[in-house]
């Protein structure tokens, strides 16, 4: 154990139980796997098991409408709840500023149609060329509306973007600013909170992508100054979700994508179709996972 930033006690781990992490993880037991290493990315990661128990006792014992006033309907409720509130522990927000939708892809369209009813012609937003089609192709297409899709682009030397070229395409008429936190075509992280504050000193929002990111370890989203940060769960053990902070004023500034009677319920509102009540469940499993291996090395 050490002392930390202003007194707390921080865990300093030697060394990895490799073998304990890889027994978390049923795909390395199948023997029609055996043998091969996947990098695809695009695909998501392994499930970690407590994930999997999750998903498949929602489905045995609790697959009926949550939140009504009986015990495995109440329980479905809770689960559902306690997904939101231990993740957004984790990720440094309230858990009303969290929300599930089937993919960040997806989740970024519906976000981005949102905009699209609030903004005008003539309005700016700025987007970047390090960025995955799927972050930049919903806003581009805002260029459709009349909106002006300003392009941030890399150094054709380094592949970094430049925060001077920034300021350069900043004025009174950006909305707001898309950008990776970490790209996966030239693999560098940004410094998103720098960014950040340039970007809110033009009263503009900032929408961070996170899907590199999130993988090398769950973000502090309130650190990055982001006003929306999305990424995936299933690229970080999880079921096949995206997850998306959204700042509550501006939550309640965008119009509702969801039911109306969805419309005063902040983890509901940019997701069309529903929950999915199941997967939502079994986001507890990542968290599960997480307090198994810390108990295991420190406990």
């Amino acid at each position: 154990m050490a002392a930390g930033q202003e007194g707390h006690i921080v865990a300093i781990m030697t060394s990895l139980d490799i073998d304990f992490v890889r027994r978390q993880f049923p795909a390395f037991e199948q023997e029609n796997l055996k043998g091969w290493a996947f990098f695809e990315n695009a695909g998501g990661s392994y499930v970690c098991k407590q994930v999997i128990d999750r998903l498949e006792r929602y489905y045995r014992e609790t697959k009926i409408q949550p939140y009504a006033p009986f015990p495995a309907s109440i329980r479905a409720g809770e689960e559902m709840d306690a997904a939101h509130e231990r993740l957004a522990g984790l990720l440094n927000i309230r858990a009303d500023e969290l929300s599930f939708g089937p993919s960040t892809s997806q989740n970024t369209y519906v976000l981005a149609q949102a905009f699209r009813q609030m903004l005008h012609a003539g309005d700016e937003i700025i987007v970047t060329n390090q960025d995955h089609e799927a972050n930049t192709g919903a806003w581009r297409r805002l260029a459709e509306s009349g909106i002006v899709v300003l392009e941030w682009q890399v150094d054709s030397q380094t592949g970094s973007l430049d925060l001077v070229e920034l300021e350069k395409l900043l004025s009174d008429k950006t909305w707001l600013v898309t950008v990776p936190h970490c790209s996966n075509i030239v693999a560098e992280f940004n410094d998103v909170a720098t960014i950040a504050d340039m970007v809110h000193a033009r009263n503009a929002r900032l929408v961070v992508d996170g899907v590199s990111f999130a993988p090398h370890g769950l973000p502090d989203i309130k650190a990055t100054g982001a006003d929306i940060y999305l990424f995936s769960m299933y690229k970080t053990f999880g079921p096949h979700l995206g997850a998306m902070y959204i700042d509550a004023d501006l939550n309640r500034q965008l119009p509702n994508q969801g039911h109306y009677f969805n419309s005063e319920y902040a983890g509901k509102r940019f997701t069309p179709a529903g929950p999915d009540h199941a997967q939502i469940s079994a986001v507890n499993g990542v968290v599960d996972y997480y307090e198994t291996i810390y108990s295991h090395h420190y406990e």
